[in-house]
């Protein structure tokens, strides 16, 4: 019946509710959590205001508007004794009706599992908008008698519209925290965010840890199609987890030079920023750089959050041949490489040209180049991963998480579904390596948590 009861709350996240507001929206979440389907019975505003855990004022504004769209009907009670007005107040029944199509139609409960975290972000009445790594839980004292919440210091709580918008994106995550199914349209009407608030919202939330890394969607000619925005929540923050994390990761960190040597998405980046780059006193000819000219060429113009969209797609790639193919990985030639060729020819448009004179380019030195490194690059996370103490692979759930371009390949990360407090850091130094267990991610130094891509640093530095 819980569960039933959150997969209709997501479902209710998930409607069109036309020109209600993030706060009008985040009202009625609330509302549903408390109430469901039932009547509130004779209230007063301040009253309903204290069991939502809104500010009175907002609330009495949020409800008008709530009854003026039709989503909630308030009833006067009869027989009332002198004093403030007091309603009934319940979800309109076309809400209830379209609620009962959308979980119809909605994806299967299993494919939505952050139940609590939707839960915990609209219910808790104190979320701290802090680092992931500070720990504080408490919430200021409330005397006995009170009977409606104190309003939140709004210089130290996460606001009302960022615990919308982290429920939204919760609510159609993957089970490692992976959103890449909504566009901005789609997330602002979701939310009843304005474009520019949602990406500083999504800015702000990305400086505290609250989400991992955000990627901005891409509509470019290179790609086969539009791009949504990506994301990867963190569901390990404290304020979100209360200090157990709900999902296992393993850091892998090699000191040895020869970790620079790792050739992946990173490096091609570095090979299109000196290329383009006029102010250098060296101006780089394509013959002088690692990278295929016909590759280099592709990406001439492409800005940074491009590239950082083929990193998402290779990434998936590279963890698809390591879930599936894990043992038989080291085999020098077989079919499912080729099935990993064919998807990254896909994910491209043909046919592939440079955009400054429209000349065709070599598909195949481009597709071939890409398809060797994703093998490569699997390959050496295979053989890092595998040092780790502890962990059978092979039958493991897990996600590889990209790093920013700019950071190198000395620490790899990677999240467990099912390993809950479990936490593994491996760091190699010449001969020397041990596995470490750490009880809770944010334990993990903050270093090595931004270059395996648990966080996004707060500057990119280049390596």
């Amino acid at each position: 019946m819980i569960i039933f009861g959150i997969h209709m709350l997501i479902s209710l996240l998930s409607l069109d509710l036309g020109r209600l507001d993030s706060k009008a929206r985040f009202t009625l979440a609330s509302f549903y959590l408390r109430y469901e389907f039932t009547a509130t019975g004779p209230i007063t505003i301040d009253e309903l205001a204290g069991c939502l855990g809104v500010p009175t004022r907002e609330s009495a504004n949020t409800l008008n508007l709530l009854v003026k769209e039709s989503i909630l009907i308030a009833t006067a009670a009869l027989a009332q004794r002198a004093g403030r007005l007091k309603k009934s107040f319940r979800i309109h029944d076309d809400v209830v009706n379209k609620l009962g199509i959308a979980r119809l139609i909605s994806r299967p409960i299993d494919l939505a599992p952050h139940f609590g975290a939707v839960e915990h972000l609209i219910k808790r009445p104190y979320i701290h908008a802090t680092r992931p790594d500070v720990e504080i839980y408490s919430m200021p004292t409330v005397k006995a008698e009170q009977t409606r919440a104190a309003v939140p210091n709004r210089t130290s709580l996460l606001s009302r519209s960022n615990r919308l918008l982290l429920a939204v994106l919760s609510a159609h995550a993957d089970r490692f925290g992976v959103v890449n199914s909504l566009g901005n349209v789609e997330l602002c009407r979701l939310t009843g965010l304005e474009q520019i608030s949602l990406k500083q919202r999504i800015k702000k939330l990305v400086e505290m840890g609250f989400i991992r890394r955000h990627v901005p969607g891409v509509a470019s000619p290179i790609y086969a199609e539009k791009l949504k925005s990506s994301y990867v929540l963190n569901l390990n923050h404290r304020q979100i987890t209360l200090g157990t994390d709900k999902i296992g990761f393993v850091v892998h960190e090699c000191a040895d030079e020869w970790a620079d040597d790792v050739r992946y998405i990173g490096d091609v980046w570095f090979d299109l920023e000196r290329w383009r780059n006029s102010a250098t006193k060296h101006k780089y000819s394509l013959p002088e750089l690692s990278t295929p000219a016909s590759v280099l060429r592709l990406f001439r113009r492409a800005p940074k959050h491009a590239i950082e969209q083929l990193q998402f797609f290779l990434s998936g790639c590279v963890t698809d041949l390591l879930a599936r193919h894990w043992e038989q990985l080291d085999v020098a030639k077989s079919d499912f490489f080729l099935g990993v060729r064919g998807n990254i020819s896909a994910f491209f448009r043909k046919p592939m040209r440079d955009v400054e004179d429209a000349s065709s380019l070599d598909e195949t030195e481009i597709i071939d180049f890409l398809w060797e490194m994703t093998i490569q690059f699997a390959r050496v996370c295979k053989v890092r991963f595998s040092r780790i103490d502890g962990l059978a692979w092979s039958s493991l759930n897990f996600r590889l998480l990209p790093s920013d371009l700019r950071l190198g390949y000395s620490c790899l990360g990677m999240l467990l579904d099912g390993g809950a407090g479990s936490g593994r850091m491996l760091r190699e130094v010449g001969e020397h390596a041990g596995t470490t267990k750490i009880t809770t991610e944010a334990l993990c130094p903050a270093e090595l948590r931004e270059k395996a891509g648990l966080l996004t640093p707060a500057r990119a530095k280049a390596v």
